[in-house]
């Protein structure tokens, strides 16, 4: 790892620990990896709705578009990567406990690796997965701390559903995330993550033998949220740095993330802090 990138796993490792020791978590949509690029983005739209009258079951849709500068450019604008519809259900069956089922569909651009980069042929993959997470949620005052542990199924394929040369893979990730609250009235937030993934994938469509699971990459995730008094929507503006990979061979990704989260738009707006991180 090159020093620059030490320096950066080194600052967000001591953020991490302030926030954690020091403060309460509002949730964001996260940016999907898009694999190896200089600078990306990343904008969503999410809803989230109480399904019961205690808000201990909740569905949360959302739609999201990311894009890339590619090997190039230094624009995270510069071409689009990736489209994500994504469905949860979650339930709080305890005051620190919980946990939630989802599927999602992605559908990926692909470009060339050697210039001038132009999209590739088929010029996109599609993926469709399956997940479950299981949360530990402390709360103390202004201070929020969530232990996230999740299990993804993902299969890959064509545009024409044809299976893509490595078709299936498991995915676990390891999530640590805190917050602060910082105004008495729970309107502007900080928010800070760090998580890890380890996957195994299928080699090829055409045998049954699987790659040795082991570690892919680290994501750090920085948020300011904030949810306006008497609203319904909440605002999240954030940078998450991908390192993938390791040792030497390690790349570095910018991402900024922008997302808006619109509250039980079916029935009357609820404040209570029962909501879960995404």
């Amino acid at each position: 790892m090159k020093k620059g990138q030490k320096n950066i796993l080194l600052f967000s490792l001591l953020l991490l620990y302030y926030l954690a020791f020091t403060t309460y978590c509002k949730a964001q949509i996260s940016p999907p990896g898009l694999g190896a690029s200089n600078t990306a983005s990343w904008m969503a739209l999410g809803i989230r709705q109480s399904l019961d009258s205690s808000n201990k079951i909740q569905s949360f849709t959302y739609v999201g578009l990311g894009r890339t500068s590619g090997p190039v450019s230094q624009n995270p604008y510069y071409r689009q990567a990736i489209f994500v519809l994504n469905q949860e259900f979650y339930h709080s069956f305890h005051k620190h406990w919980r946990y939630s089922a989802a599927v999602s569909y992605r559908n990926q651009n692909e470009y060339n690796d050697h210039e001038p980069y132009e999209s590739a042929s088929p010029a996109h993959s599609q993926e469709f997965r399956v997940y479950g997470r299981y949360m530990y949620q402390l709360k103390v005052k202004r201070f929020k701390f969530v232990a996230t542990y999740r299990q993804e199924f993902r299969s890959f394929f064509k545009p024409d559903f044809d299976p893509s040369q490595s078709p299936y893979q498991l995915r676990s990730r390891f999530r640590l995330q805190a917050a602060v609250t910082l105004d008495n009235h729970k309107v502007h937030r900080l928010s800070a993550s760090f998580e890890t993934l380890f996957s195994a994938s299928q080699i090829s469509n055409t045998s049954t033998a699987w790659s040795t699971f082991g570690y892919k990459e680290a994501r750090f995730c920085f948020y300011y949220s904030v949810d306006p008094r008497n609203a319904s929507l909440i605002f999240n503006v954030g940078y998450m740095n991908d390192l993938i990979g390791r040792g030497a061979d390690v790349q570095s990704v910018s991402y900024l993330a922008f997302d808006v989260i619109w509250e039980n738009p079916f029935k009357a707006f609820q404040r209570e802090d029962l909501k879960p991180i995404e």
